[in-house]
Protein backbone atom coordinates (compact mmCIF):
# COMPACT_ATOMS: atom_id res chain seq x y z
CA UNK A 1 0.00 0.00 0.00
CA UNK A 2 1.79 3.19 -1.24
CA UNK A 3 2.19 6.00 0.82
CA UNK A 4 0.25 4.42 4.10
CA UNK A 5 1.76 5.28 7.78
CA UNK A 6 -0.23 2.26 8.71
CA UNK A 7 1.77 1.72 11.63
CA UNK A 8 0.29 4.31 13.48
CA UNK A 9 -3.50 2.24 12.93
CA UNK A 10 -2.53 0.07 15.87
CA UNK A 11 -3.47 2.84 18.03
CA UNK A 12 -7.11 2.88 16.63
CA UNK A 13 -7.61 -0.53 18.58
CA UNK A 14 -5.81 1.18 21.59
CA UNK A 15 -7.33 3.76 22.59
CA UNK A 16 -10.41 5.96 22.77
CA UNK A 17 -12.60 8.67 20.42
CA UNK A 18 -11.21 11.62 20.52
CA UNK A 19 -13.26 14.02 22.65
CA UNK A 20 -13.01 17.88 22.86
CA UNK A 21 -10.75 18.94 25.63
CA UNK A 22 -10.00 22.29 27.03
CA UNK A 23 -6.01 23.30 25.94
CA UNK A 24 -3.85 26.27 27.95
CA UNK A 25 -2.40 28.07 24.76
CA UNK A 26 -0.49 30.19 26.33
CA UNK A 27 0.00 33.78 27.59
CA UNK A 28 0.80 36.79 25.27
CA UNK A 29 3.98 38.44 26.94
CA UNK A 30 3.71 41.41 29.20
CA UNK A 31 3.64 44.52 27.25
CA UNK A 32 6.98 45.98 26.87
CA UNK A 33 8.45 42.42 27.11
CA UNK A 34 12.20 42.86 25.43
CA UNK A 35 14.08 39.63 24.33
CA UNK A 36 17.75 38.56 25.76
CA UNK A 37 20.03 36.52 24.92
CA UNK A 38 20.30 32.98 26.23
CA UNK A 39 22.59 29.74 26.13
CA UNK A 40 21.82 26.27 25.74
CA UNK A 41 23.47 23.21 26.78
CA UNK A 42 25.09 21.29 23.36
CA UNK A 43 26.66 18.57 25.89
CA UNK A 44 29.80 19.69 25.97
CA UNK A 45 29.56 22.95 26.05
CA UNK A 46 27.23 26.59 26.11
CA UNK A 47 26.51 27.69 22.75
CA UNK A 48 24.94 31.28 22.44
CA UNK A 49 21.62 32.19 20.92
CA UNK A 50 21.46 36.23 20.56
CA UNK A 51 18.23 37.42 20.54
CA UNK A 52 15.72 36.82 17.58
CA UNK A 53 17.77 33.53 16.45
CA UNK A 54 15.01 31.79 15.23
CA UNK A 55 17.19 28.61 15.10
CA UNK A 56 16.97 28.54 19.29
CA UNK A 57 15.35 25.65 20.98
CA UNK A 58 13.99 28.45 23.89
CA UNK A 59 13.88 31.96 23.94
CA UNK A 60 13.74 34.25 27.07
CA UNK A 61 12.96 37.68 27.42
CA UNK A 62 12.28 40.27 30.36
CA UNK A 63 10.02 42.74 31.11
CA UNK A 64 8.14 44.84 33.93
CA UNK A 65 11.20 46.67 35.49
CA UNK A 66 11.07 47.98 38.99
CA UNK A 67 12.39 50.46 41.77
CA UNK A 68 11.39 53.07 44.05
CA UNK A 69 13.40 55.06 46.44
CA UNK A 70 12.48 56.57 50.08
CA UNK A 71 12.86 55.61 53.10
CA UNK A 72 11.35 52.59 54.36
CA UNK A 73 12.51 49.73 55.89
CA UNK A 74 11.03 46.51 54.35
CA UNK A 75 10.84 46.53 50.34
CA UNK A 76 8.49 43.76 48.83
CA UNK A 77 9.22 43.13 45.15
CA UNK A 78 7.09 40.75 43.56
CA UNK A 79 8.83 38.56 41.39
CA UNK A 80 7.15 36.12 38.46
CA UNK A 81 9.55 33.37 36.38
CA UNK A 82 7.33 31.96 33.75
CA UNK A 83 7.73 28.94 31.15
CA UNK A 84 5.75 28.14 28.34
CA UNK A 85 6.12 24.81 27.10
CA UNK A 86 5.26 23.81 23.71
CA UNK A 87 4.10 20.07 22.80
CA UNK A 88 6.38 18.23 20.69
CA UNK A 89 5.80 14.75 18.90
CA UNK A 90 8.54 12.66 17.30
CA UNK A 91 7.96 9.49 15.43
CA UNK A 92 9.53 6.92 13.48
CA UNK A 93 8.05 4.26 11.14
CA UNK A 94 9.73 1.26 9.53
CA UNK A 95 8.20 1.48 5.90
CA UNK A 96 5.37 3.12 4.81
CA UNK A 97 4.59 0.33 1.82
CA UNK A 98 3.84 -2.98 2.04
CA UNK A 99 3.89 -5.18 -1.41
CA UNK A 100 2.74 -9.14 -1.30
CA UNK A 101 3.46 -11.78 -3.72
CA UNK A 102 1.20 -14.14 -4.58
CA UNK A 103 1.37 -17.61 -6.09
CA UNK A 104 -2.09 -19.26 -5.07
CA UNK A 105 -5.33 -18.63 -3.09
CA UNK A 106 -4.70 -18.67 0.76
CA UNK A 107 -4.95 -16.78 4.08
CA UNK A 108 -1.59 -14.72 4.71
CA UNK A 109 -0.56 -12.43 7.18
CA UNK A 110 2.99 -10.58 7.68
CA UNK A 111 4.77 -8.65 10.28
CA UNK A 112 6.85 -5.66 8.33
CA UNK A 113 6.83 -2.76 10.33
CA UNK A 114 8.06 -1.31 14.11
CA UNK A 115 6.78 1.87 14.61
CA UNK A 116 7.12 4.61 17.59
CA UNK A 117 5.65 7.84 18.38
CA UNK A 118 6.41 10.10 21.58
CA UNK A 119 5.12 13.71 22.64
CA UNK A 120 4.31 15.78 25.95
CA UNK A 121 0.50 15.66 25.56
CA UNK A 122 -2.35 13.84 23.94
CA UNK A 123 -2.36 13.19 20.09
CA UNK A 124 -5.30 12.62 18.30
CA UNK A 125 -4.91 9.89 15.76
CA UNK A 126 -7.04 10.05 12.91
CA UNK A 127 -7.59 7.90 9.05
CA UNK A 128 -9.02 8.36 5.91
CA UNK A 129 -9.03 5.97 2.36
CA UNK A 130 -8.24 2.53 4.91
CA UNK A 131 -10.23 -0.78 2.73
CA UNK A 132 -9.73 -3.54 1.32
CA UNK A 133 -7.01 -4.21 -1.31
CA UNK A 134 -9.19 -3.03 -4.85
CA UNK A 135 -8.35 -4.93 -8.72
CA UNK A 136 -6.63 -1.86 -9.99
CA UNK A 137 -7.74 -2.68 -13.84
CA UNK A 138 -11.37 -2.78 -15.36
CA UNK A 139 -13.25 -6.20 -15.29
CA UNK A 140 -12.75 -8.70 -12.76
CA UNK A 141 -14.47 -11.58 -11.00
CA UNK A 142 -13.59 -10.39 -7.23
CA UNK A 143 -12.05 -7.14 -7.10
CA UNK A 144 -11.61 -6.91 -3.66
CA UNK A 145 -8.92 -8.66 -1.29
CA UNK A 146 -10.18 -8.84 2.49
CA UNK A 147 -7.59 -6.74 4.59
CA UNK A 148 -7.11 -6.92 8.32
CA UNK A 149 -4.56 -5.18 10.41
CA UNK A 150 -2.95 -6.06 14.00
CA UNK A 151 -0.44 -5.76 16.35
CA UNK A 152 1.85 -7.29 18.85
CA UNK A 153 5.28 -9.07 19.04
CA UNK A 154 4.09 -12.38 17.43
CA UNK A 155 1.86 -13.49 15.31
CA UNK A 156 0.38 -15.50 18.11
CA UNK A 157 -0.26 -12.14 20.38
CA UNK A 158 -1.80 -10.44 17.19
CA UNK A 159 -4.16 -13.40 17.09
CA UNK A 160 -5.26 -12.77 20.54
CA UNK A 161 -5.18 -8.78 20.43
CA UNK A 162 -7.79 -9.15 17.30
CA UNK A 163 -8.05 -8.18 13.62
CA UNK A 164 -9.34 -5.31 12.71
CA UNK A 165 -10.44 -4.74 8.86
CA UNK A 166 -9.24 -2.12 6.88
CA UNK A 167 -12.57 0.13 6.75
CA UNK A 168 -13.25 -0.41 10.01
CA UNK A 169 -9.76 2.42 10.91
CA UNK A 170 -12.05 5.16 9.23
CA UNK A 171 -14.18 5.78 12.19
CA UNK A 172 -13.68 8.92 14.81
CA UNK A 173 -10.21 9.79 15.20
CA UNK A 174 -8.68 8.36 18.17
CA UNK A 175 -6.45 9.85 21.21
CA UNK A 176 -3.23 9.05 22.35
CA UNK A 177 -3.45 10.23 26.11
CA UNK A 178 -0.67 12.37 27.65
CA UNK A 179 1.69 9.81 29.87
CA UNK A 180 5.04 9.07 31.03
CA UNK A 181 4.57 5.73 28.87
CA UNK A 182 3.86 8.03 25.97
CA UNK A 183 6.96 10.67 26.73
CA UNK A 184 9.48 7.58 27.11
CA UNK A 185 8.20 6.72 23.15
CA UNK A 186 5.02 3.69 22.57
CA UNK A 187 6.57 1.42 20.61
CA UNK A 188 5.05 -2.13 18.76
CA UNK A 189 4.82 -4.46 15.70
CA UNK A 190 1.87 -3.99 13.10
CA UNK A 191 0.75 -6.82 11.39
CA UNK A 192 -1.61 -7.27 7.76
CA UNK A 193 -3.43 -10.06 7.39
CA UNK A 194 -5.22 -10.47 3.61
CA UNK A 195 -7.58 -13.28 2.41
CA UNK A 196 -6.99 -14.20 -0.93
CA UNK A 197 -9.63 -16.22 -2.71
CA UNK A 198 -10.36 -18.63 -5.74
CA UNK A 199 -12.28 -15.83 -7.22
CA UNK A 200 -9.50 -13.00 -7.06
CA UNK A 201 -8.49 -12.50 -10.64
CA UNK A 202 -4.85 -12.24 -11.45
CA UNK A 203 -4.15 -8.24 -11.41
CA UNK A 204 -2.69 -6.03 -9.36
CA UNK A 205 -4.43 -5.03 -6.20
CA UNK A 206 -4.01 -1.69 -4.20
CA UNK A 207 -5.09 0.52 -1.63
CA UNK A 208 -3.97 3.69 -0.38
CA UNK A 209 -4.65 5.33 2.59
CA UNK A 210 -3.51 8.37 4.99
CA UNK A 211 -3.20 9.05 9.10
CA UNK A 212 -2.80 12.25 10.25
CA UNK A 213 -1.21 13.17 13.74
CA UNK A 214 -2.36 15.69 15.21
CA UNK A 215 -0.81 17.80 18.15
CA UNK A 216 -3.63 19.05 20.70
CA UNK A 217 -1.40 21.95 22.92
CA UNK A 218 -0.11 24.29 19.83
CA UNK A 219 0.75 27.62 21.59
CA UNK A 220 -0.45 31.05 20.08
CA UNK A 221 3.40 31.52 20.13
CA UNK A 222 4.22 28.25 17.43
CA UNK A 223 3.64 28.31 13.82
CA UNK A 224 1.08 25.11 13.93
CA UNK A 225 2.62 24.48 9.76
CA UNK A 226 5.95 24.96 10.58
CA UNK A 227 6.65 23.88 14.31
CA UNK A 228 8.41 26.69 14.89
CA UNK A 229 8.65 30.47 15.85
CA UNK A 230 6.72 32.97 13.77
CA UNK A 231 9.04 34.97 11.88
CA UNK A 232 9.26 38.25 13.12
CA UNK A 233 7.00 40.57 13.88
CA UNK A 234 4.64 38.13 14.32
CA UNK A 235 6.38 36.32 17.73
CA UNK A 236 4.49 36.32 20.56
Amino acid sequence: MKKLLVCFAVLALLLVPAMAMAYNEGQDLPPGAVEVEHWEWDGSGWVRKAEGDLTALARCWRSNPAGNNCNKKVWTIDFVHHASMAQWCEWSIGGTRWDWRILKPGTYAAECIEFTVKSNNDVVIGFAGFADLEYTETGGVNRFIETYYSYGETIEAADINGWTRASDLNEAPRTVSDSADLHAGVSTKLFNKIIVENCNSSCEYENQGQITITLQNIKRWVDPVTGTWFPPPSVQ
